[in-house]
């Protein structure tokens, strides 16, 4: 069977490092620093699930779920925001505009991989 396809759209490359050396030996990991970079990928690509970062310069993590919501192709893919930031008002913001889930930076692995199995098997 093949792995699973998941996309880290992070601007800090630790970030990407981090969350690719904690799913690697489950997943198949597309990193990329900026959120333009990785909507470009998504037009010849499909992935399962994408772990969107909220804050990166030129396109915002709101800003792409949009781009990547509006596209007939893309739009079923579950978005999961990270984010630094835990406000109660953030996470509704979040999850009102259409993300399955949030996970607050720095993560931890066992969570990161139990929201990537529930939403996959969703």
């Amino acid at each position: 069977m093949d792995k699973p396809e998941i996309m880290v759209v992070d601007d800090q490359p630790a970030i990407c490092k981090e969350v690719a050396s904690y799913l690697k030996n489950d997943y198949i990991v597309h990193a990329f620093k900026d959120a333009k970079g990785a909507i470009k990928h998504l037009e010849n690509n499909r992935v399962d699930l994408i772990l969107l970062d909220y804050y990166m310069p030129e396109m915002t993590g709101f800003e792409a779920l949009l781009s990547i919501q509006q596209n007939k192709a893309t739009s079923e893919i579950p978005i999961v925001f990270l984010t630094a930031e835990t406000s109660d008002r953030m996470e509704h913001e979040m999850l009102q505009r259409g993300a399955v889930d949030f996970l607050v930076k720095p993560m931890d692995a066992t969570k990161l991989k139990k929201c990537i199995s529930k939403h996959l098997s969703a």
